[in-house]
């Protein structure tokens, strides 16, 4: 094998790499060695990941030499391009430069090309050369994206988007239009990798939008429901992968490329809901289960209990409660459930004014919803007692 840097070393070969000077004081090492293994198989194998992680610590490097902060996370081809784009316009060339005129005397032409040719010449000449090709060293991927505009004779076109660019797009115009807190923002972010990760995983790859077919969203489905346990978990992750999907054709008038999970049927969702097996409390389970938290429960659990118990709100509308959501000098004393900073609520339908209706076994066996589960009861189908005989929860 002809292979770059590989080297024999006792009984095994090995990726061995010298180190330019200017980075031995960053890396630590005057030349790398990555292992590689014994057999030819082994070193076929390996090499290319090898050779990549080698080029990579190296334009690490690089960047932390000239004093480039590397992002958090890692641009996409389509990302770079724009960025690229951006970058061109505001050094004052056009970015969308029409072919060649085909006439040597044009002179408009002829110095846009040395404005471009002397701004990219300025741009390589930042970075290290080769001794044997003379070829740049160590170029950052935002620079070689600028460079490519840079020196293109005609209309860049760009990469198409992918369901990573969709992914990300999403997110930012969720964000900017709902300003969420650090908290809801990571929960968002999490549920979307999850779901994107799932669909990566499924086709092995990050599909481009416009060459997606429904053979490839069946394939998604299929490997999810094998995947996760509960045929609603997969129908909610669908949905956000329709929405992302959706947001990036309405967006980037993506004209002709279809939403290939739109009215996509998981295969067994003709199945009982989830939510229909949710049997909701009997009068004795709903006793017994409060008389267990009362006597065995911390003092906050048991107010949490208590009022969730009174209520029929969701767990994280009494949790998220503040002391100005509580209006116990109302006529009817209630609690407000509003989207704040630390605790959105689930839908607009969710923010409602809901009932303080006592803390004695009578009121309370009102509550129990003989249609849905206890969390998902509408209180305000209950008559508020009077401000004099309701209960204090202050």
């Amino acid at each position: 094998m002809a292979l770059e840097h590989v080297q024999p070393r006792g009984n095994r070969r090995v990726y061995r790499r010298k180190v330019p000077k200017a980075l031995q004081g960053i890396l630590g090492k005057k030349e790398m060695v990555l292992r590689l293994g014994k057999t030819d198989a082994e070193v076929r194998k390996q090499y290319d990941a090898t050779h990549a992680e080698a080029e990579q610590i190296f334009a690490k490097a690089w960047d932390e030499l000239r004093g480039v902060k590397t992002p958090e996370t890692k641009l996409t081809a389509r990302e770079l391009f724009d960025q690229a784009t951006k970058r061109l316009r505001d050094l004052g060339f056009n970015p969308y430069r029409v072919s060649s005129s085909g006439d040597p005397d044009d002179a408009d032409e002829q110095n846009d090309w040395i404005a471009r040719d002397v701004f990219a010449e300025g741009i390589v000449k930042g970075y290290p050369r080769d001794k044997e090709t003379d070829h740049p060293v160590g170029v950052s991927s935002e620079d070689r994206a600028l460079l490519t505009l840079l020196t293109s004779p005609g209309v860049p076109d760009g990469p198409s988007p992918t369901l990573e660019d969709a992914k990300r797009l999403y997110l930012k115009d969720r964000f900017t239009k709902t300003n969420p807190s650090e908290k809801s923002k990571k929960r968002d972010e999490q549920q979307a990798d999850r779901v994107v990760g799932h669909v990566k995983s499924a086709l092995g790859y990050d599909p481009v939008l416009a060459d997606m077919k429904r053979a490839d969203a069946r394939a998604v489905a299929d490997a999810m429901l094998k995947a996760i346990p509960k045929a609603a978990t997969v129908d909610r992750y669908l949905n956000v992968v329709r929405a992302i999907i959706a947001h990036r054709i309405r967006e980037f008038d993506l004209v002709g490329v279809k939403n290939q999970f739109e009215k996509l049927d998981v295969a067994d969702s003709g199945r009982e809901p989830d939510k229909r097996k949710r049997l909701p409390f009997t009068a004795e389970q709903l006793a017994a289960t409060r008389e267990r938290v009362l006597d065995r429960a911390a003092d906050d659990l048991k107010q949490i209990w208590r009022l969730l118990q009174g209520t029929g709100c969701r767990l994280s509308e009494i949790t998220g409660l503040r002391v100005s959501d509580v209006m116990l000098e109302a006529q009817y004393p209630h609690i407000d459930v509003e989207w704040h900073d630390e605790r959105r609520v689930k839908t607009e339908v969710s923010r409602r004014k809901v009932p303080l209706i006592g803390d004695d076994e009578k009121s309370l066996s009102n509550m129990i919803c003989h249609k849905s589960h206890l969390g998902r009861c509408n209180p305000l189908r209950t008559k508020p007692k009077p401000r004099e005989k309701a209960n204090s929860y202050s």
